[in-house]
């Protein structure tokens, strides 16, 4: 007998499958249900709207990011930590690439999903910060909230200026963004240290 997350995770897919198929808001929970091979009410027992369904999906990336950095040696730099967890879980989903590029787009073009997104994302920057602040002893520090939110933001254009360059990679979009965003924090640490004291 399938388990809860099993079945959850089954008509997740369905979900997907049918939104890129459909269109976000042509499809119906019933559409999805049916999809699914199961019934409308076992579809309410997993998930409580369409977007939900949706969404669940964004959540298990976030896990599987998060997952990730935790298997990163702490001797690691923060922001160097968490581009291999988005690198790692990337390589992953490469293969589904078109998929990807459709569900990407959808997210972002409708105002609707969209939004809730947003707050999906949110979530994975408490978990991410929850882990870099587990690597110093457990006291969060700003700056692990900080370089989260740095972390997902610059995921954010990555995925921005992949779906406006078709003939490029989300993982070369990311590889440029994480080292753009490594120089900006770095640069004027650098700048600092090479005028010194006088300036």
């Amino acid at each position: 007998m399938r388990n809860h997350d099993t079945v959850r995770a089954e008509i997740a897919r369905a979900a997907v499958r049918s939104f890129l198929r459909n269109g976000f808001e042509q499809t119906t929970v019933d559409d999805i249900a049916a999809a699914a091979g199961v019934s409308r009410r076992t579809y309410f027992r997993y998930f409580s709207s369409k977007d939900e369904s949706l969404l669940s999906q964004m959540q298990e990336v976030g896990v599987f990011v998060a997952e990730r950095l935790a298997r990163v040696p702490e001797t690691v730099p923060p922001l160097v930590a968490l581009r291999e967890a988005f690198f790692q879980v990337e390589s992953t989903l490469a293969e589904f690439r078109e998929r990807q590029r459709a569900l990407a787009t959808m997210l972002r073009t409708n105002p609707r999903v969209h939004g809730a997104l947003l707050l999906v994302q949110h979530e994975w920057v408490d978990e991410l910060t929850s882990i870099l602040t587990s690597r110093h002893g457990g006291q969060e520090r700003m700056a692990d909230r900080f370089h989260a939110h740095m972390a997902v933001t610059a995921w954010n254009l990555a995925v921005d200026r992949w779906l406006d360059d078709p003939a490029s990679t989300l993982q070369d979009q990311a590889m440029d963004v994480f080292r753009e965003l490594d120089e900006l924090v770095l640069a004027p640490e650098q700048g600092a240290t090479c005028k010194g004291p006088g300036g």
